[in-house]
C-alpha cells in the first residue's frame, strides 16, 4: 500500500563498529510527516553477513536520510544486553514505524534529533533503536498492523488514548488540529462501507470514537484561538493590549490637559509630518 512512496533501493555497507542515523530533512515539515505515519517510513532488508560486514538494502520515504557512523562502543555487547533487539538474517527484514498513540510532533522532533539504531552482528545481524519509545523496529514476517482490526479504528483509539499536552505552542496545536482532522474524515469514510452497516456494534463504536475525538478537537481548537489572540500567556485572553492602553492613556492627557495644549501637541505633530 505504501510501496510506491519509499525510494530506490540503497545498499549500505556496516562493520563491527557501526549505527545507523536516520534524520528528517530541514526542509521538511511536521505537516509532510502527519501524512505518512499511518505506515512504514523505511524498510531494511538483509543482503549478506559475513565475519567483518554486513549489506543492508535500505529504502526510506524521501523527506528521510540515513547515514553510517562509526561507534567506539562495543555494541555487539549492548544487544546481547538488550531484550529488545530484532535479530535478522539474510534474505529477512524489518520496517520502521511510528508506535501508535504516539504524538506526530514527538515523532517529527525525534527524527530531526536523529533516530539512531545500534547494529551487531555475528552469525545474525541484530537491531535495536537507542533510547526511544516513539519508533518501533518490526519484522517483515510480523508486519500485521492492518490485521488487529480495522486501521481507522486503531488510529482513532491511539489518538483519543493520547494523553493532553497543555504545554503545546501554536505550531504544534495546529498539528495536532490536522491529525484529528485527518482522522475524524478517514473514520466518516469507514462509517460507511459495508462491513460498519453489517455489524451494529462497530458502528456504535465508530459513533462514540467520533464524538470523543469531536470534544478534543473542540478543546485543541479553543487553545489554539486563545495563542492566537492572547497577548500573552502571562495574561488573560481578554487582557487589553499595549497600544489599547496607550490610546485610553493619551485620551484621559487630552480631557485633563488645556486646549492651549493640545493645540501646541497637535501642531508638533503636524510640523513632524
Amino acid at each position: 500500500m505504501f510501496e510506491p512512496l519509499l525510494t530506490q533501493p540503497e545498499i549500505l555497507k556496516l562493520d563491527h563498529h557501526s549505527r545507523l542515523i536516520v534524520t528528517l530533512h530541514e526542509s521538511t515539515s511536521d505537516f509532510s510527516l502527519l501524512q505518512v505515519m499511518n505506515g512504514h517510513i523505511g524498510e531494511f532488508i538483509i543482503v549478506s553477513i559475513s565475519d567483518d560486514s554486513l549489506s543492508v538494502m535500505v529504502r526510506l520515504h524521501p523527506f528521510l536520510s540515513i547515514a553510517v557512523e562509526p561507534s567506539s562502543a562495543d555494541i555487539s555487547a549492548v544487544l546481547d544486553d538488550n531484550s529488545a533487539a530484532l535479530s535478522r538474517s539474510a534474505g529477512q527484514g524489518w520496517r520502521l514505524f511510528s508506535a501508535l498513540g504516539i504524538s506526530p510532533k514527538m515523532c517529527a522532533r525525534q527524527l530531526r534529533e536523529g533516530l539512531f539504531i545500534d547494529v551487531g552482528f555475528n552469525s545474525q545481524a541484530q537491531f535495536s533503536i537507542v533510547q526511544s519509545k516513539m519508533w518501533q523496529i518490526i519484522a517483515l514476517e510480523q508486519d500485521n498492523r492492518l490485521f488487529h482490526g480495522p486501521r481507522e479504528l486503531m488510529r482513532a483509539r491511539a489518538l483519543v488514548a493520547r494523553a493532553v499536552q497543555h504545554e503545546l505552542n501554536t505550531e504544534e496545536l495546529l498539528l495536532e488540529i490536522s491529525e484529528l482532522e485527518n482522522v475524524r474524515s478517514d473514520l466518516s469514510t469507514f462509517s460507511c462501507s459495508e462491513l460498519v452497516r453489517r455489524h451494529p456494534e462497530i458502528s456504535a463504536e465508530v459513533t462514540k470514537l467520533d464524538a470523543q475525538l469531536l470534544r478534543k478537537k473542540q478543546w485543541l481548537s479553543r487553545s489554539y484561538n486563545q495563542s492566537v489572540e492572547r497577548v500573552s500567556w502571562q495574561y488573560s485572553a481578554n487582557h487589553a493590549s499595549i497600544n489599547e492602553l496607550q490610546t485610553r492613556k493619551l485620551e484621559y492627557y487630552k480631557l485633563l490637559s488645556t486646549t492651549a495644549i493640545n493645540d501646541m501637541v497637535q501642531q508638533l505633530i503636524v510640523d513632524e509630518e
